[in-house]
C-alpha cells in the first residue's frame, strides 16, 4: 500500500529533537485516527522516491550518502490494517523474518522503547552469529487502522552500535498524534 506522505518541516513540532545543524525535514502522515510525525535521527536526510522501488513508504540514510551505497537505511512501512489484530500482523510479520533468515536467526525482543508520544513501540533485535545478516533491528507502532514498520539495514562497513543507536533516535522521536480540531 503506497501511502500518501507529506514532506514537512516539522522543527517547531519537534522542539528539542533537532540537530544543531538546523532544522531537519520529517514524514507527514494522516492516517485514519492518527496523524503521524516520523522524524530522522541527528545527521541523517529522508529519501522518498528511491526507497519506494525497494517498496519502503520512505526511508532515511545518513546525510552526504546516497541510497544505493549508504551504510545505514532506516527503512519505513506504513501499512492499513483494518480489522486485523496488530499482536497477529506482528507474530506473522516476526514468522516470516524467521522464515527468511533460517531457525539459526535470534529475534530477541529489546525493553522499554516508546515514541515521543508515548505508545508503547515493539522493538526486536535480528542476529545471526554464524554469518552477516544486514537487517539488525525491526520495530512496529499500533496506530489503531494502520501499523508503521521500520527496519534497520545496515551494510558490513556499519557498526552495529552505532546503527542502532541512531534507529532507536528515530523511534523515540515518532509522534502518533489524534485527531482534532483547531478552534
Amino acid at each position: 500500500i503506497s501511502p500518501l506522505l507529506i514532506l514537512a518541516l516539522c522543527a517547531p513540532v519537534l522542539a528539542g529533537s533537532a540537530p544543531q545543524t538546523g532544522e531537519q525535514h520529517a514524514a507527514f502522515y494522516k492516517g485514519e485516527s492518527l496523524n503521524y510525525i516520523i522524524a530522522p535521527p541527528d545527521r541523517y536526510q529522508m529519501v522518498e522516491f528511491e526507497a519506494t522501488a525497494d517498496g519502503y513508504s520512505f526511508a532515511f540514510i545518513p546525510d552526504r550518502q546516497k541510497y544505493d551505497s549508504a551504510d545505514v537505511t532506516i527503512g519505513v512501512n506504513i501499512y492499513k490494517i483494518r480489522g486485523l489484530k496488530f499482536s497477529d500482523v506482528l507474530v506473522r510479520d516476526t514468522a516470516a523474518l524467521r522464515e527468511h533468515y533460517g531457525k539459526r536467526v535470534a529475534i530477541r525482543p529489546v525493553d522499554s522503547v516508546f515514541a515521543a508520544s508515548g505508545q508503547a513501540v515493539p522493538t526486536f533485535f535480528i542476529n545471526d552469529t554464524a554469518r552477516f545478516i544486514p537487517n539488525v533491528m525491526i520495530a512496529y507502532l499500533d496506530g489503531r487502522s494502520e501499523m508503521l514498520v521500520f527496519e534497520l539495514v545496515i551494510s558490513e562497513r556499519m557498526t552495529r552500535f552505532k546503527a542502532e543507536d541512531a534507529f532507536m533516535q528515530c523511534l523515540e522521536r515518532v509522534k502518533a498524534l489524534p485527531m482534532g480540531e483547531l478552534g
